[in-house]
């Protein structure tokens, strides 16, 4: 902590600066200039709040460590944020309500925001806001107000839990996971509550969270320590992992899920923020033990996302390439002064055949999901591969463009599972006439089977270094995409009749001799 004699010649700088903008801003305050007065007004409010930030960094106790050290002055460069201590600071009689906060911080970026627009001419937008006489005064009558009160403040000392006090709420604005906390409902009508005692209401925050935070280490060391429970009692629900997943194939419709929801327990369905958007939730029993909860979360997360991409036959990921079609944010002809519309022609972008996600899909979700929840190591890792590839179509942009390497992957997926299923003893010879004969069996139509041909030789030709015909596009990208999901989704429905037959076969009538038609 320094003291007030150490601080007092920087803070007294600061306002003397201040005082000069003030003077050249009123001078400036004609017609014509109005903008550059206004200019110099957020200047001087700048100023002003640089001497309150030297202020609170004196009564800042030093960390430990010079590396831990985090003073108010790290921000000196900010200019919403001197413009914030300009026009607020909780010692001030005027602002005590810190309620104030969030409004304050408002001003000051609406501050800032206005001189960037009308400071510098902008050629693209010769139509741009400007300042008018009663704004330019207003401001300037502000910052004036605003050093006089300086003037007359008494810098004092604060004894060091005061200090302390400080410290931690300034800290604690800086943490994104308290900062909601403070701005709360709930914690400003607390702060009304101590009145003029903005001392008690910081005193009240700190209190309240770090007993929050005694609890969550206590339950964390409860749940660490927790032995798993068996029984039916096990399989009661624990754990929420809920998930949003975005879609480039298919919209989402809320009235689609209430099926679903109804007969599946431990994965709920429900949209997000807009047509594209899915939010999974997966229930965990208490049965998991906490240490166990990450990998048996992600474990059951990636076997669904991998089910509900075979099953609808599209594309759902976390998140979806952005910079498909553009690297710039705009191009201007500057002769003309007009914007140029030029975008990379085909986009990267496969043209799934766009349609709503129907209960019929997630039927076969429910069947997919079953089928893999049943797979074997190797099979798993086949599925493993998929997956992963998934995440590569995900980063595919025009920065990185991956199609070849996606399409092969698909294919030796594919391949992975066939012969981990028994489809195919692994000979390469023998790999397109047996994944041909597989799909002929189902009958598939004609026209796919040409299409598996097709991939089949052009990952050949891609995995043995041969010349390649034509460039490898996202469109086959999606063609080896649907050549995957469409075996295991064959492979699920039987695996689904198999299962419903033998529940059947162990089903005894009660009337003997009575027909299925009676």
């Amino acid at each position: 902590m320094k003291s007030m004699e150490e601080v007092t010649p920087a803070i007294e700088a600061c306002l003397q600066n201040a005082e000069k903008f003030v003077i050249a801003a009123k001078a400036s305050a004609v017609p014509g200039t109005y903008h550059i007065a206004f200019h110099l007004a957020v200047l001087a409010l700048e100023e002003i709040g640089k001497s309150s930030m030297i202020f609170m960094d004196a009564l800042n106790p030093r960390p430990t460590t010079e590396e831990d050290r985090k003073t108010t002055l790290k921000w000196i460069d900010d200019h919403e944020r001197k413009l914030f201590w300009a026009i607020w600071l909780p010692q001030r009689s005027d602002l005590r309500d810190w309620r104030t906060i969030p409004a304050a911080m408002d001003f000051a970026r609406d501050i800032h925001k206005q001189r960037l627009e009308t400071l510098y001419v902008d050629p693209s937008n010769l139509n741009a806001p400007t300042i008018s006489e009663q704004r330019v005064m207003g401001l300037i009558g502000v910052a004036e107000a605003r050093l006089n009160i300086e003037r007359l403040k008494e810098f004092r000392e604060l004894d060091t839990d005061r200090q302390a006090l400080l410290q931690w709420f300034f800290s604690a604005m800086d943490d994104p996971r308290l900062k909601p906390m403070i701005f709360s409902k709930g914690s400003l009508d607390k702060q009304a509550e101590f009145g003029n005692d903005y001392g008690a209401w910081m005193k009240w925050l700190r209190d309240t969270f770090e007993e929050a935070d005694r609890k969550s280490i206590e339950l964390t060391n409860f749940e660490m320590k927790r032995v798993p429970v068996s029984g039916d009692e096990g399989w009661e629900n624990k754990f929420e992992v809920k998930i949003r997943l975005k879609s480039w194939s298919h919209s989402i419709r809320q009235n689609q899920f209430t099926e679903w929801n109804k007969g599946i327990e431990k994965i709920k369905l429900t949209g997000g923020s807009d047509r594209n958007e899915l939010i999974v939730t997966l229930l965990l029993p208490k049965r998991v033990a906490t240490q166990d909860l990450w990998n048996m979360g992600w474990q059951n997360t990636y076997v669904f996302v991998t089910a509900l991409n075979i099953a609808t036959l599209g594309f759902f990921w976390w998140y979806l390439p952005e910079y498909v079609s553009r690297y710039f944010e705009r191009i201007r002809d500057v002769e003309h002064d007009s914007e140029v519309v030029v975008d990379r022609i085909p986009m990267l972008k496969i043209g799934w055949p766009h349609q709503a996600l129907k209960s019929e899909d997630l039927k076969n979700v429910s069947i997919v999901y079953g089928f893999a929840a049943h797979a074997s190591q190797q099979q798993f890792e086949a599925l493993h591969r998929y997956f992963r590839n998934l995440g590569l179509m995900a980063k595919n942009d025009i920065f990185f463009q991956f199609e070849p390497t996606i399409a092969v992957e698909f294919i030796m997926a594919l391949k992975d599972e066939m012969r981990a299923y028994g489809d195919w003893d692994g000979a390469p010879e023998t790999a397109e006439a047996s994944i041909t004969a597989f799909f002929e069996g189902i009958p598939a139509a004609p026209e796919f089977i040409i299409v598996i041909e097709e991939m089949l030789q052009l990952v050949d030709q891609i995995t043995t270094n041969r010349m390649v015909p034509r460039p490898i596009t996202l469109e086959d990208v999606g063609k080896a995409k649907v050549i995957f999901d469409g075996y295991i989704k064959v492979k699920a429905q039987r695996f689904f009749m198999e299962e419903v037959a033998r529940v059947n076969s162990t089903v005894k009538p009660t009337l003997q001799g009575t027909s299925p038609a009676t």
